[in-house]
């Protein structure tokens, strides 16, 4: 059938209207103001239609928690509020790295200062370190070059890892993850039962086993990622966890009294002598696991973990009043990174904008300048 003139201008303009609209709604969303990661389908991202939107919500939930729980000036991060402890390292990469390992930061040789936070992950910021929990390792390496993703206000060359003490989460949808936080912050005994319904059976059974770990020494544990991260420029990235692990098991473990006993083991290990962790990099076996799936653990026996980087931590004393406000002031994030370690998934899609709103708004109600930021443990 022949359209004619008007015909073909009337079908031309259709295909620009649905074209603008196709566009606009993959131009990038904001989540208070901060742009919403978009998804590398290249490299087998997806993004669920409401994932800002769930984003949106749980900052602002955690937000009103923290303003509701915290004075003005004493305000703490919303997970992983209670810190062991920061410490000064040395990240020093091996000599003798694969060729297809080198890439961003991950350069032969290379040498840089770093600083790290060790924590518990309960969101109880004065909680007893007997208890069973998952902790958290925050590496901060200073003055990697490139241009980053999200740079740190306070330390613009830095790139962030952050580690917990699983290979696993327990969640991998932004909706359960959304769900999931505000019933554990809402406390309420009858909507904690609906928890297993939206973790599913594995999510539930890996939160079982997080929440029930006991360690004796931050410096005595194995952490992983959890999430993926691409490793690479655009033409030859691949995806990789990464983890750490002690050089070699710590002995002197003191007696595990008292609710913070975690801290006094870490400084009086290091008040004695230096500690080691070796950085592994883990890559993805084969396509068949998801970069969207954290609940599934990559099988080591499949994908091997390989060393990286040598973690030196010198001896040192860190439990000093200077010393804990620096550490407070600091911030970490996975994407304070350049592009060749770029996070991916769903998990690290929310990080982006949920981490620098809750950071910012502790800063604010302790009225944390920008130059107080830069000030080092």
């Amino acid at each position: 059938m022949k359209l004619g003139i008007r015909g073909l201008l009337v079908s031309t303009c259709l295909a620009v209207s649905v074209w603008s609209v196709l566009a606009a709604k993959a131009e990038v969303v904001d989540v208070q103001g901060i742009p919403y990661p978009s998804a590398n389908t290249e490299i087998g991202e997806v993004v669920n239609p409401d994932e800002a939107a769930d984003a949106d919500r749980l900052a602002s939930d955690l937000s009103n928690k923290i303003q509701r729980d915290y004075h003005r000036g004493g305000a703490r991060r919303d997970a992983h509020p209670k810190a062991h402890g920061c410490v000064r390292a040395k990240f020093n990469v091996l000599a003798d790295l694969p060729v297809e390992l080198q890439s961003g930061a991950f350069s032969p040789g290379q040498s840089y200062d770093t600083i790290i936070r060790f924590s518990n992950g309960s969101p109880n910021a004065v909680g007893d370190d007997n208890s069973g929990d998952t902790r958290g390792m925050a590496i901060k390496v200073m003055d990697v070059p490139g241009a980053k993703l999200f740079a740190d206000p306070a330390h613009p060359t830095a790139q962030d890892f952050i580690l917990i003490s699983s290979p696993y989460f327990f969640v991998n949808g932004s909706a359960g993850y959304t769900e999931f936080f505000r019933i554990v912050n809402d406390g309420g005994l009858l909507s904690l039962f609906k928890i297993p319904f939206i973790l599913g059976l594995g999510g539930t059974i890996n939160a079982g086993k997080m929440l029930s770990q006991k360690i004796d020494n931050p410096l005595n544990v194995d952490y992983f990622s959890v999430t993926p991260y691409q490793l690479g420029n655009p033409a030859q990235k691949q995806v990789v966890k990464y983890s750490t692990k002690p050089c070699e098991p710590i002995g002197d473990v003191q007696a595990t009294d008292g609710p913070n006993f975690l801290r006094r083991a870490m400084q009086d290990h290091l008040a004695a002598g230096p500690a080691c962790f070796i950085f592994g990099v883990q890559p993805r076996p084969n396509d068949s696991y998801s970069i969207e799936d954290v609940i599934t653990e990559w099988p080591e026996d499949e994908a091997p973990f390989i060393d990286i980087a040598r973690i030196e931590i010198p001896q040192q004393e860190f439990d000093t009043a200077p010393h804990n406000d620096a550490c407070e002031s600091m911030s970490y994030n996975p994407w304070h990174s350049i592009e060749a370690h770029r996070p991916l998934g769903t998990v690290n899609r929310m990080r982006r904008v949920v981490y620098e709103i809750i950071s910012e708004l502790r800063f604010d109600m302790n009225d944390v300048s920008l130059e107080e930021r830069q000030v080092t443990p």
